[in-house]
């Protein structure tokens, strides 16, 4: 197949994003001095972080929508008379929504732009928490966390389309790998801001964190309405309205690469949500430890991933060349293996280092899967749909979790294996995508 280097050939197309570029073509051209043209980069940089600040802040805003019901659960369901069964469906309908939605989400920022697509989920998540909030019914409520679940799979698509947009290639390490825990960042905001608003003496206190949500929510998109910018939507092929949307959509299924980094997520997800899910049980049931002190170990795997994405974007901001990315990403998944190795096999005095250094090591796919996957369709036109299937394969790898909960324990020692062959697994269809893509030259307009 023949060789390409797709990183930093946007601006080699003259397709700039917004914050990146798209001032400098307009306005600087051979017109204005030096110093104008300097101004104007400055100018368009901090566009760019803005925007870049905005996507992310509104991931953050979204999940603390998602996983608002996981602190107030016992409130919740002491107010409307309703079991923990019932009230686990809260969050189950958002991610349902959400997993439908992806795929499609994608084509939708290409074709309508992510500012719009992103500000409809945004006005879909704030609207469902007010709704919510005088809600005195489960039927009703599960209603409303549907409406949010748009805002959820919406937003999980067009927040790393705007940041793809908003800065060039060799410029989106930083802020790509801080997107890829918006998940932790998300829950630990929401857990801490629920202490503020809710009195466990009074059931239907957890309210009060619903209108918190869903003023936040809604700040966020007026401000986001107001700041995000895009440039003109590439153009993907003759057509309008659904044509082009099945045109973008199409675009990103056909392309082998994007297919591949999106399997590599997937199947790092089937061995990290594992982890996640089953850490706490593995903690309880193979080393006798309580479950107030599991849940205080693991939480130290979400710490380190969220340290190591800030360091793997510091990292990225070095490795500009998109062949160094992709051996980066091949190397993520042979450290993911090695960690994965040792899940369910460490004893009591290990933990505390397996789930710091574990956590730093795993955080390193996702920050670089996301700068990548927006590079691997034949045309930017179909960056945002490639993040949509990037997407729905990660959120596939779910669905294997609860059948491994046995495995884990029956046979932990097996499971660690498994998992093991998962990853590397992963780490070669790394080389293949380089295979695929080729590209050795250093990125563009550093």
């Amino acid at each position: 197949m023949r060789s390409r280097n797709r990183l930093g050939d946007v601006r080699r197309r003259g397709q700039e994003p917004t914050g990146a570029g798209e001032w400098d073509k307009q306005g600087v051209g051979g017109l204005m001095g030096v110093s104008d043209r300097g101004a104007a980069r400055r100018s368009a940089r901090r566009s760019s972080m803005l925007m870049g600040v905005l996507a992310i802040a509104a991931g953050i805003v979204i999940v603390m929508n998602l996983f608002k019901v996981s602190a107030s659960l016992s409130l919740l369901t002491a107010d409307l008379g309703i079991g923990a069964s019932a009230g686990s469906w809260l969050v189950t309908v958002c991610t349902v929504v959400a997993v439908v939605l992806v795929l499609p989400a994608g084509g939708l920022a290409d074709r309508f732009g992510p500012k719009r697509v992103g500000l409809f989920g945004l006005a879909c998540a704030a609207l469902g928490s007010a709704v919510g909030a005088l809600c005195t019914d489960i039927g009703p409520l599960l209603a409303s966390r549907a409406l949010e679940g748009v805002g959820y799979g919406l937003t999980g698509v067009v927040s790393p389309a705007i940041i793809a947009e908003a800065f060039p290639p060799e410029r989106r390490g930083i802020p790509m790998a801080v997107w890829s825990c918006w998940m932790d960042l998300g829950m630990l905001a929401v857990l801490n801001v629920a202490n503020l608003v809710i009195d466990p003496a009074v059931a239907s206190s957890w309210k009060g964190l619903w209108w918190l949500c869903a003023a936040l929510t809604a700040a966020l998109a007026a401000v986001y309405a107001l700041a995000v910018r895009e440039g003109p939507r590439p153009e993907a092929g003759a057509g309008a309205g659904g044509s082009v949307l099945l045109t973008s959509l199409a675009g990103a299924l056909k392309s082998p690469a994007t297919w591949v980094v999106s399997s590599v997520f997937l199947l790092y997800n089937v061995g990290v949500l594992s982890l996640l899910t089953l850490a706490p049980l593995y903690c309880q049931t193979q080393l006798g430890l309580g479950a107030a002190e599991a849940n205080s170990y693991t939480s130290l795997l979400t710490i380190g991933m969220i340290s190591g994405a800030f360091a793997t974007g510091l990292v990225l901001v070095r490795v500009r060349t998109l062949r160094g990315r992709i051996m980066l990403l091949a190397a993520s998944m042979a450290l993911a293996a090695a960690v994965l190795g040792g899940a369910y096999v460490y004893t009591v005095d290990q933990i505390v280092p397996f789930m710091l250094l574990g956590g730093l090591a795993l955080s390193i796919m996702p920050a670089v899967g996301f700068t990548i996957v927006p590079e691997t369709p034949a045309s930017p036109a179909f960056a945002g749909a490639a993040i949509g299937l990037f997407m729905l394969m990660g959120n596939l790898a779910g669905i294997g979790t609860p059948l491994i909960g046995g495995l884990m324990e029956s046979a932990p020692a097996v499971l660690s294996a498994i998992l093991v062959a998962v990853s590397l697994t992963g780490a070669a269809l790394s080389l293949l995508l380089l295979r695929l893509m080729g590209g050795s030259a250093p990125a563009q307009g550093a």
